[in-house]
């Protein structure tokens, strides 16, 4: 299988059940929700049936909105804040299946082995980031195979990281770097961190409270928490509505935009310096297989494009994909 291919075939299985198509998610009645989305759904009003989690993580609102169904599960909106989260939630059990699957079989084993892809967002995570971590020591929480790790040690930053797939670690180990096999919960290290970076991570944490309070208990005072994530509210989401393809019901579960992430850390004891839009570096052929593999009407359409970016040596765009980075200090 080459690159591209797999590439495709790994965003594909990402990205089940999506349309395909640049199509708006409509809004959707109480009654239409109750009808696909069975009881666990708040209606208009706030009513409750069984199961659900009671309260907005944002603004502890109880009125929320079914916004549309996707992949066998609910995306379910606060009526009052926005923020945005994917009903029912998966158990622990089946979420740390999904993570061993993902990384041995599944569509993230195609990313990892992805090295000069990884390898190219790390480090501009890291120059983007560079005048607030000194000389760390850093911890990059869901450090996946290492990438940002690698990165900062070799710009003379001391840095580890923690992650919970076996997969990934035993990648990590296989160049020597400092990336161990623990849980957030279970993770202590010895001594504060200057800095605790988790890119990617928030929205697939069954709990993202429990980052935020373990990443505050890390830090040394004046630390620095920095986090990229999907923005609800981006121009990339909007477009797309249930179509965009950070809306992946297995693997991610709530959807902050650049207002409610602050309002949530700041429910946690963080103070935000920035928020702002992030656009990842990407390989031309890279991208274009992404859309390819998105759009499958497309596929005929850009294989020509793709191979002529191979032989143009591949160049890196930097795409609105609609992730955000936001920076915070504790308060």
């Amino acid at each position: 299988m080459t690159e591209s291919r797999g590439v495709r075939a790994g965003i594909r299985a990402i990205l089940a059940n999506g349309s395909g198509r640049l199509k708006p998610a409509r809004r959707c009645s109480a009654a239409e929700a109750r009808a696909w989305y069975g009881p666990r759904v708040h209606d208009e009003r706030g009513a409750t049936d069984g199961g659900t989690p009671a309260g907005c993580l944002v603004c502890a609102g109880t009125r929320r909105r079914p916004r549309f169904r996707k992949g066998g599960r609910a995306f379910v909106a606060c009526a009052g804040c926005g923020f945005t989260r994917v009903e029912p939630l998966p158990s622990p059990e089946e979420l740390e299946r999904h993570y061993a699957w993902t990384y041995e079989q599944g569509p993230y084993a195609v990313f990892a082995a992805a090295d000069h892809v990884r390898t190219l967002v790390a480090r501009a995570r890291l120059a983007a980031l560079r005048p607030l971590l000194g000389t760390g020591p850093i911890l990059d929480v869901g450090a996946s195979t290492g990438s940002f790790v690698a990165a900062a040690r070799a710009a003379g930053v001391a840095a580890e990281g923690i992650e919970r797939s076996e997969r990934a670690v035993a990648l990590a180990r296989l160049h020597d770097l400092p990336v161990r096999l623990a849980r957030l919960e279970d993770f202590a290290p010895a001594a504060p961190y200057a800095a605790v970076t988790a890119f990617d991570v928030i929205e697939h944490l069954l709990d993202p409270g429990v980052l935020l309070a373990r990443a505050r208990a890390w830090l040394a005072p004046g630390g620095t928490l920095a986090l990229t994530l999907p923005d609800g509210r981006s121009a990339a989401a909007r477009l797309l509505g249930r179509a965009w393809w950070f809306y992946a019901p297995d693997d991610h579960f709530h959807y902050f935009d650049r207002r409610t992430i602050v309002v949530f850390l700041a429910r946690h004891g963080f103070r935000v310096a920035h928020a702002t839009s992030w656009r990842k570096p990407l390989p031309l052929a890279y991208v274009l297989a992404a859309g390819a593999a998105f759009y499958p009407r497309l596929a005929r359409a850009v294989a020509p494009v793709a191979g002529l970016a191979r032989r143009l040596g591949d160049p890196a765009l930097r795409l609105p994909v609609g992730e955000m980075l936001v920076v915070a200090h504790p308060a």
